[in-house]
C-alpha cells in the first residue's frame, strides 16, 4: 500500500467498486479499501437485480445505465420473468419484472475485480479508523488521499468523520438461503403476520432461493417473524440467518463535505419503496469516480457531484419516498393493505414496487 492516492475509496461494495472502477479509468491512482477477508461475505440481501430495461426505465435521466448494468454471468442464478405479489388475505397480483437472481457475493467480487483490472489497488481486510482532512487512517497504517469517497454503508464511519449526516431511518431485514426449488417467479407477502410494516419475500435461485423480510422499524424480533414465515411455508433455511439494516430515510441533505463524497447506502441511495439499492449504488458510485477525477484533473468543484446525482436519480428517489411515507399508513391494518392493493390493481402495485411511484397519481 502506498503512502498516497488519489483517491481513497472505503467499502468494496457496488457503489465503492463501481467508483475505484471509473476514477481509475480516468487516470487516478486508487485505493479500494474493505474490512472484509472475502469481499461481500457475509451476505445480506435478497438478490434480485431487474434488468437493464427496467433500470433504464426506473431512472430515466441516469447516464450509463447500459454499461453498469449487464451482470456477470458468474452471478446469474436464475432467470426471472415477473413478481407476484401477494396481499394479506392471499389475493395474487401478478406483474412483469424481467431480471434475474444472482449471488451477492459474487457479483460484488465481480465489480471489484472490475475495478482492479482497470489498475485499481485492492486492500481487503483493511479497516477504516479515522479521517483527518486528506490523511485517512486505516488498521494498515495512514495514506494521503486527495479525495475520499465513503461507500461504507449506512453507518458509515466515513461519514461521521467527515461531519455529513447519516441516514436518520434505518429499518432492519433478515435473509438466508433454503435449499428448495420454488419456481420462476419473485414473490413477496404483505400482512402483519408476515411482516408487520414491511413484506416477506422468496426469491428463487438455482436449485435454492433466498427468503427474508424487512421492517420498515426497528424494535421488533425480525429474526422470530422470519422464522415463523419459513415455517408457514415448510422451509428449513440452509444458513445462518443474516441481519442488516436498509436506509429508508431518503439521501442525505447534503453528500460532500471537504474532500469526501458519500456514495450508497452511506448516502442513502436507496428506494424507500421497495428497499433496493444496488441500482442506485452502481449509478452513484460511477458518478462519485468521475466527479473525483474531474476535481483532481481539471479542477471542477467536488460539489458537482451533488449536482449530477440529483439530476441523474434525485426525482425518483424523493418519488419513492413520498410513495414510501403514504404506503407507511396503508401498513397500519391489514385490511386497510387489502383495500388499497385492491384499488391499486397489478398496474398502481407495479408502479410502486418497481417504478419508485412515479406516474401514479397521473
Amino acid at each position: 500500500m502506498q503512502s498516497r492516492y488519489d483517491l481513497v475509496v472505503v467499502g468494496a461494495g457496488p457503489a465503492g467498486s463501481t467508483a475505484a472502477r471509473y476514477a481509475v479509468a480516468e487516470g487516478l491512482s486508487v485505493l479500494l479499501l474493505d474490512k472484509k477477508k472475502t469481499i461481500g461475505v457475509p451476505v445480506c440481501c435478497g438478490e434480485f437485480l431487474p434488468a437493464p430495461s427496467v433500470a433504464a426505465r426506473a431512472f430515466p435521466n441516469a447516464p450509463g445505465t447500459d454499461e453498469l448494468f449487464p451482470v456477470d454471468p458468474a452471478a446469474i442464478r436464475r432467470k426471472i420473468r415477473r413478481l407476484v405479489v401477494v396481499s394479506p388475505k392471499g389475493r395474487e397480483y401478478p406483474i412483469p419484472l424481467p431480471g434475474c437472481t444472482i449471488d451477492r457475493d459474487t457479483l460484488d467480487q465481480s465489480l471489484a475485480a472490475a475495478a482492479v483490472r482497470e489498475g485499481a489497488t485492492l486492500a481487503t481486510e483493511t479497516k477504516f479508523l479515522a479521517l483527518d482532512g486528506h490523511t485517512v487512517t486505516t488498521s494498515r497504517g495512514s495514506v494521503r488521499a486527495g479525495v475520499v469517497i465513503a461507500a461504507d454503508g449506512p453507518l458509515s464511519r466515513v461519514c461521521r468523520f467527515a461531519g455529513l449526516s447519516r441516514s436518520t431511518v434505518l429499518a432492519p431485514a433478515v435473509t438466508c438461503r433454503v435449499e428448495a426449488d420454488l419456481g420462476d417467479d419473485l414473490r413477496i407477502f404483505f400482512g402483519k403476520r408476515h411482516a408487520p410494516g414491511g413484506y416477506a419475500w422468496i426469491f428463487p435461485k438455482d436449485g435454492s432461493a433466498n427468503v427474508g423480510l424487512g421492517l420498515q422499524k426497528s424494535g421488533v424480533p425480525v429474526k422470530r417473524l422470519l422464522e415463523s414465515f419459513l415455517e408457514s411455508h415448510g422451509l428449513d433455511p440452509a444458513d445462518p440467518i443474516r441481519g442488516c439494516y436498509v436506509p429508508v430515510a431518503g439521501p442525505l441533505p447534503a453528500t460532500v463535505r471537504g474532500p469526501v463524497l458519500a456514495a450508497g447506502d452511506a448516502a442513502g441511495h436507496v428506494v424507500a419503496s421497495n428497499g433496493g439499492g444496488i441500482g442506485p449504488a452502481m449509478i452513484c458510485g460511477r458518478l462519485a469516480g468521475l466527479a473525483a477525477a474531474a476535481h483532481l484533473l481539471r479542477g471542477e468543484p467536488l460539489e458537482a457531484y451533488e449536482q449530477a446525482w440529483r439530476q441523474a436519480i434525485g426525482n425518483e428517489l424523493q418519488a419513492a419516498l413520498r410513495t414510501k411515507r403514504m404506503a407507511d399508513a396503508a401498513f397500519r391494518s391489514d385490511f386497510l393493505m387489502e383495500q388499497v392493493m385492491r384499488a391499486l390493481g397489478e398496474w398502481g402495485i407495479e408502479r410502486v414496487l418497481v417504478y419508485n411511484g412515479t406516474g401514479l397519481f397521473r
